[in-house]
């Protein structure tokens, strides 16, 4: 059954990318997660001791709260469209909950099932984003329904291969394609944040390599070679990459004056009292004139939605998938952070995955180190 759940997890990761229904109903790699998902739950209460992390309880505890505050906004507004952003939050919560069952089951023999399932994920997309530059397409979409899903799947993916090899990339062909493919998308997408976002992941590597000359060579003839590759996509597009980045560029000014109205982050200027327990994420009329999107900022949102007590989770969860993380991994981390200061990425389930995968890398490091002193010890 477990092997079963590693194919279920592998199939899903690699279709996750794969978007053929309208943003906000489930995918086709929904699905099968959640199978995998079911799998895992089955299989774990078989297990005669569950271990509950501080991960996993700051994860459960927000989604306790968040379901809470959606439970009192259904009561007083006799709404049930409140639950559908409960699903999101108890879908993600649950593919996290399995990811990490199954990474305790197989341990590194997974790292190669999700490094080669992500990168095939990043592939499709990227090849979507070649046809659609070949037809001329200005902020192309690649296999999502629009530019910024490409852009935050493709940072956080970039993310994950990182974490994979501790931000020591290997020259292995499913990382190097992976990476190619997330760049492409990225920069396709033409999105400021994620550029912005791209900019600390690559801070990070450089951190985490600057005291290698190994690495180092090795990261200036990656870095060598993925430039290329966009300099040979861009001139293949006519140059259509360049000029997107350019015009997105040029009105970089202009969005940001206007970001206070154009991400909604008015609605909680003018409606600051709701930030203390949340208003839920539904039934927006409450707020009009400030209505008519939800809010563009996973931070602002957690805050407004689901007020003091949901951000201040959420946080503690971020806290604790890095606390024994080195510092090249927080740089790193606050590279998808940064997007979501102006993005909502919270329904995306990479970005769980990657808080997962940062918590089970990292969190038990002081262990193995303590081990390694004691078999030194031995030895002596």
């Amino acid at each position: 059954m477990n092997l079963i759940a590693a194919l279920l997890m592998a199939l899903g990761l690699s279709l996750s990318s794969l978007y053929l229904f309208p943003s906000g109903q489930p995918q086709p790699a929904d699905f099968i997660l959640l199978a995998f998902a079911a799998v895992m739950v089955a299989m774990a209460l078989r297990d005669d001791e569950l271990v509950l992390s501080p991960f996993a309880l700051a994860w459960g505890l927000m989604l306790v709260w968040i379901l809470l505050v959606c439970l009192t906004w259904t009561l007083v507004t006799q709404s049930t469209a409140f639950f559908i952003h409960v699903a999101f939050f108890l879908f993600n919560f649950l593919i996290g909950m399995a990811l990490l069952r199954l990474l305790g089951v197989y341990g590194d023999k997974v790292h190669g099932l999700i490094r080669t399932a992500l990168s095939l994920a990043l592939l499709i997309s990227a090849s979507q984003v070649m046809v659609q530059l070949a037809l001329g397409s200005g902020r192309t979409t690649g296999s999502f329904n629009n530019p910024n899903q490409l852009a935050f799947f493709s940072l956080c993916g970039i993310v994950i291969l990182m974490l994979l090899d501790d931000f020591h990339p290997r020259m292995r062909l499913t990382t190097l394609v992976g990476l190619g493919a997330a760049l492409v998308g990225i920069f396709a997408a033409s999105s400021l944040a994620a550029l912005g976002g791209l900019t600390l992941v690559a801070l990070a590597w450089a951190l985490a390599n600057v005291v290698s000359f190994k690495q180092l060579l090795r990261l200036s003839v990656v870095v060598a070679g993925l430039c290329a590759l966009l300099l040979v996509i861009d001139l293949q597009s006519g140059g259509q990459v360049q000029h997107n980045l350019t015009a997105r560029l040029d009105m970089a000014p202009t969005k940001v004056d206007r970001m206070v109205e154009e991400r909604q982050f008015d609605r909680l200027l003018n409606f600051p009292h709701y930030a203390i327990l949340g208003a839920g994420e539904a039934e927006r009329q409450r707020f009009a004139p400030h209505d008519s999107h939800e809010i563009h900022s996973s931070f602002i949102n957690m805050l407004f939605a689901y007020g003091l007590p949901g951000l201040g989770l959420f946080l503690v969860l971020l806290a604790a998938a890095v606390w024994r993380a080195p510092l090249y991994v927080w740089v790193g981390l606050a590279g998808p952070l940064l997007y979501s200061v102006t993005h909502n990425g919270l329904r995306t389930t990479l970005f769980w995955v990657m808080l997962t995968l940062c918590w089970h890398l990292y969190h038990r490091l002081p262990d193995r180190w303590d081990e390694a002193a004691l078999s030194s010890r031995q030895l002596r």
